[in-house]
């Protein structure tokens, strides 16, 4: 089939594959029909690898997905043939430790979309279980579909907080992550969210958005502004976002005493962790990874209009143009937050 495949570091190409995917009673054939590129889809392109995910052969692209079913299983239940449906990247180990404790995504041996050596789905069909794959409601988009995979990481994010009704919360870094993370935070309980970054435009939509309060991290500073908010004495929860390590050095600062943080970007080296200005407020201090037991309540979300992604869809590419497509997010200005590629149906 053709695909999008990553041939090594700085080499993308639209070409046929083949991929053997054999389908069981328990799976569905889904036509692709929007897939997102996400941050380490780029970082796999720019690195050839992200951490101990090394790219040692040719893969294909893509993780943030949504299509229709096109065949299902025997044993298949809850899902029919003409379903829009979007689906959950990671298939673990039912077996494992981690997932018999309901921890599914730190299941070592998770099979996920577009890390190596697993292949993603910028390709026509995928199989897949049909316990990771949900129905999409009828006022939800296949756009917004393929939003749901990064909306998961903010609403784990979220519940690992364990808002509380009326909460402040501070989330750094306005990218995609941030964003979803903030309309979670809103959607969970917050009254209100400090949004922090470096650019502007970014934070000129996160202003759109809802309950939020833009903050430009270079002309501004931050625990000042939130100090003037919450009455000197600072958010509740801090969402770290933006992977950035002076930034992820700093969580502290704006936390009030007792408050939670939570670490949701990836740094690309180790940050310097300040022990005692965390022991000094005795701090929460939660990360995430991935997420778990999240899509169907981010679809509900969706579907009540509680959370609307759409804002957030700023560029879309031709299934033929992927290769441009990912020239553009690696170098993606100010103005666009998430690119999207969509398929020939």
């Amino acid at each position: 089939m053709e695909a999008v495949v990553l041939e090594r570091k700085h080499e993308i190409a639209i070409r046929n594959i083949e991929i053997h995917e054999p389908m069981g009673p328990c799976d569905v054939r889904i036509q692709i029909h929007t897939v997102g590129i996400c941050g380490s889809d780029v970082h796999y392109y720019e690195n050839g690898r992200i951490g101990p995910f090394i790219v040692a052969a040719p893969m294909v692209l893509g993780h943030e997905a949504s299509g229709t079913v096109i065949e299902i299983g025997d044993d298949v239940k809850t899902l029919r043939v003409g379903d829009r449906v979007c689906m959950e990247p990671g298939i673990p180990d039912p077996s494992s430790r981690a997932t018999r404790e309901g921890k599914y995504n730190l299941d070592p041996a998770v099979r996920f979309w577009a890390t190596p050596p697993v292949h993603g789905v910028l390709r026509p069909t995928v199989v897949h279980p049909e316990d990771f794959t949900f129905k999409l409601p009828d006022n939800v988009s296949f756009a917004e579909g393929a939003m749901v995979e990064p909306l998961a990481v903010g609403m784990h994010a979220a519940t690992k907080a364990q808002i509380k009704p009326g909460d402040v919360a501070v989330v750094v870094g306005a990218g995609p992550i941030g964003m979803v993370t903030a309309l979670a935070a809103l959607a969970g309980g917050c009254c209100q969210v400090i949004l922090t970054d470096t650019q502007q435009p970014k934070l000129d939509l996160g202003a759109t958005l809802g309950s939020i309060v833009p903050v430009d991290a270079a002309h501004g500073k931050l625990s000042g502004v939130v100090s003037s908010l919450t009455g000197g004495w600072g958010a509740d929860i801090v969402f770290e976002c933006s992977g950035h390590t002076g930034a992820a050095a700093a969580v502290f600062e704006s936390l009030r005493p007792g408050g939670c943080v939570v670490f949701v970007g990836i740094p690309p080296a180790p940050i310097v962790y300040d022990i005692v200005a965390g022991q000094i407020k005795e701090a929460r201090v939660e990360h995430v990874f991935r997420y778990a037991h999240v899509y169907p309540r981010a679809l509900a979300l969706m579907g009540s209009g509680k959370i609307d992604v759409k804002p957030l869809i700023t560029d879309r590419f031709d299934f033929n143009d992927s290769v441009e497509a990912f020239n553009f997010a690696m170098r993606m200005p100010a103005t666009s937050v998430k690119a999207q590629i969509v398929l020939p149906q």
